[in-house]
């Protein structure tokens, strides 16, 4: 699968109508922002509301999985891979403790 420009903008303002509930908003980012063309993934950044203390990740991806994102890595890392029907998504977090994210086979 691969992801149009259309489709990560549809993505994203169906994704902010609830990520503010968990502590943070959507941003695209990477080819689909930048480039022309279809691309392999799609970039979302998640940064935290300035007035709450941290983003509730779990309660996130539970409100992700309602719109057919799956989460695909474990832990609370700098990047989160997770799939939908259009394609794969990495799922940024600048905040995140560690910098370095987990391989689908947890290395």
């Amino acid at each position: 699968m691969s992801w149009t420009h259309e489709q990560a903008v549809a993505l994203c303002i169906a994704v902010e109508a609830f990520a503010p509930a968990h502590g943070c908003h959507v941003a695209l980012t990477g080819g689909l922002l930048y480039k022309g063309g279809a691309r392999k993934d799609c970039d979302l950044v998640f940064y935290r509301i300035r007035q709450v203390e941290k983003v509730d990740v779990a309660g996130l991806f539970d409100a992700l999985k309602a719109i057919g994102v799956k989460r695909v890595t474990d832990g609370d890392c700098f990047v989160i891979k997770a799939k939908h029907t259009d394609g794969d998504i990495d799922c940024l977090f600048p905040e995140a403790e560690s910098g370095h994210y987990i391989e689908e086979d947890g290395k």
